[in-house]
């Protein structure tokens, strides 16, 4: 790019202070995001009428700038005009700011980028995981039930990878639910800015924990099988029903599906080998549980309850 050396102003000591752009590891405490190939202007917060700026540690940053007084203008935001943008009063670091281009969702993926949450119970704790590529970090924040909005919480990823926890504490698991919640979430890489936001219900993600203290027993020749709720499960149990799944195995290796609710015992085919139980919300999501681990019918009856 060409400079114009009446209006740039070069670098100037402690350099040592500054941050890397590719050393992001958590949220800048002020960032400022542009258009691409559009001016953006960044403001020294200093009652220092006339600063000099440095650009990650550069003595000729590769951007056109151009300085005024406590002000400097990037004119036509690229990649390599992007990062640590510090002001200074001679040796005197006064202010820092992080810029990036805003990046656009690929095509398609506007709605989620391959985010999937899921709530164990309606407790109105649930957790988020999702993919995005070349984006380093995340922040994400909750709006509530009652349309507050809850703090920000960082998230650190992995090869792309991210999950955060979240909690409305505003949710009543007895109320029915008449907004759907939003997660906001940013992200950012060395010199991009994604954002978008999600909307759901609790009802629609709650996948239960698999059914727990599997027992089997004998009552003259008849089988019979029972359990109890998950854990995790809110109570009372008529007003939290759930449906069950069963599936047995047979000596043969034939396996069979047996649907239940209202009901945590049921008696089993002569000859079950092995059996191992799931469920679900019978009224709202349709996700199942995951199994059960295998019981063996055998094995329980000489060992009795087997928690998991």
């Amino acid at each position: 790019m060409h400079h114009q050396p009446s209006k740039m102003l070069l670098l100037v000591g402690l350099l040592l202070c500054l941050t890397p752009a590719h050393a992001l590891t958590t949220f800048p405490p002020k960032f400022q995001v542009g258009e691409l190939d559009e001016d953006v202007v960044v403001k020294c917060n200093t009652a220092v009428p006339q600063v000099t700026w440095t650009l990650n540690g550069e003595l000729e940053p590769m951007a056109e700038l151009f300085a005024e007084g406590r002000t400097l203008t990037i004119l036509g935001l690229d990649l390599p005009a992007t990062g640590n943008y510090s002001c200074w009063a001679g040796s005197v670091l006064l202010d820092t700011t992080y810029v990036v281009v805003r990046s656009t969702p690929p095509a398609g993926k506007e709605e989620g980028m391959n985010i999937s949450c899921q709530a164990e119970s309606y407790s109105g704790s649930f957790r988020c995981s999702w993919r995005v590529p070349r984006f380093s970090v995340f922040r994400a924040r909750l709006t509530r039930s009652n349309g507050s909005f809850g703090e920000w919480v960082h998230v650190a990823g992995r090869h792309g990878r991210f999950s955060a926890s979240f909690t409305d504490p505003s949710f009543c698991p007895f109320a029915e639910e008449l907004h759907p919640l939003q997660l906001h979430l940013e992200g950012l890489s060395d010199n991009s800015f994604l954002n978008f936001t999600i909307h759901f219900f609790i009802r629609d993600i709650v996948q239960p924990d698999p059914p727990q203290k599997l027992t089997v027993r004998q009552q003259g020749n008849q089988l019979y099988l029972a359990w109890a709720p998950p854990a995790s499960w809110p109570l009372p149990k008529s007003y939290f029903a759930l449906l069950y799944r069963l599936q047995y195995e047979l000596p043969n290796g034939t396996q069979a599906d047996k649907d239940l609710e209202g009901v945590e015992e049921t008696s089993l085919p002569a000859g079950t080998r092995r059996v191992r139980i799931s469920c679900r919300d019978p009224y709202a999501s349709p996700t199942w549980s995951p199994w059960s681990a295998w019981q063996d019918v055998v094995a329980a009856q000489q060992r009795g309850p087997v928690a998991r």
